[in-house]
């Protein structure tokens, strides 16, 4: 045989060859596949059940006779800040467990039980939510926060990165606690706020309010008026922001309240849990 015709045999032997061993590598390959399968069945089902939350702790405060859930990340070393929400009139009484009702979805403390929270508030703050059966009053809201930063509540909080928050009742509530110590509270971030203090108590304090143009229980000019005296009175967009929803949700379950279930895309947004964390006492971040 010519040289030619030689070199054109080895090289036919040698493509069969080595496509038998890339056939042979696939084999293989589909094999290791097909055994580790279970295994990554397993991974994504643990790291799903990770996400499934569960039921938050409880604590109570003997001066003030308030009880509350409260959430604290996973392997907490160092002191985080706290985020003090003040549920709305729906939730009032004395059963802890009515703060994680259908109509309260959206909030922090419901979020958080059900594992749907943004990773960025279940990674960063401890949560603590009382249960109020007579209304938000501020020397009390202050004065739980004077428990919660002591040794007996045992939790381990940047007194100097304390956040209030509060819907409907609670988001007034927020408000009025943080105008009543300005020195306590690092923001305050207002939703659907039922009421309002005077906006020369909160200059020194950063505020975020979030409202629905179409709230039919609690009007969103409380909010737009604050936000306005303040930016008035000298803070800036940064420090006096307001968040209108054209068409904000009911609360789920109570159809009748139309715009009035803005908690669900007020707390879920990314950039509210990143601007508080820039709010620290003393860093003079307020106007």
């Amino acid at each position: 045989a010519s040289a030619a015709t030689l070199a054109h045999r080895i090289e036919e032997r040698v493509t069969s060859a080595t496509s038998a061993t890339a056939a042979s590598s696939a084999c293989s390959s589909l094999q290791r596949m097909r055994r580790a399968i279970p295994t990554i069945a397993a991974l994504v089902l643990a790291s799903a059940a990770k996400m499934q939350g569960a039921p938050l702790r409880q604590l109570h405060d003997p001066d003030t006779g308030l009880s509350a859930l409260f959430y604290m990340p996973p392997a907490a070393a160092e002191p985080l800040p706290l985020l003090l929400y003040l549920h709305g009139a729906g939730e009032s009484g004395r059963e802890l467990r009515d703060l994680i009702s259908e109509g309260a979805t959206g909030t922090p403390p419901v979020e958080l039980e059900h594992g749907t929270a943004l990773p960025f508030l279940a990674k960063h703050f401890i949560v603590v939510a009382p249960q109020t059966d007579h209304g938000w009053r501020p020397a009390e809201v202050n004065k739980f926060l004077d428990f919660l930063l002591s040794s007996r509540a045992g939790l381990p909080i940047d007194a100097a990165r304390c956040y209030v928050t509060g819907h409907s009742m609670g988001g007034g509530g927020a408000l009025h606690a943080a105008a009543a110590k300005p020195s306590r509270w690092a923001a305050v971030v207002a939703v659907a706020p039922a009421g309002a203090p005077r906006a020369a108590d909160l200059a020194t304090t950063p505020v975020w309010c979030f409202h629905g143009k179409n709230d039919v229980v609690v009007p969103s000019g409380i909010s737009e008026h604050l936000v306005q005296r303040l930016r008035t009175g000298g803070a800036d967009e940064g420090n006096a922001k307001l968040t209108l929803y054209d068409a904000a949700p009911a609360p789920k379950g109570w159809p009748a309240y139309d715009g009035h279930g803005s908690p669900m895309p007020a707390y879920a947004t990314p950039d509210l849990w990143r601007w508080l964390l820039e709010k620290r006492l003393g860093s003079g971040s307020a106007a």
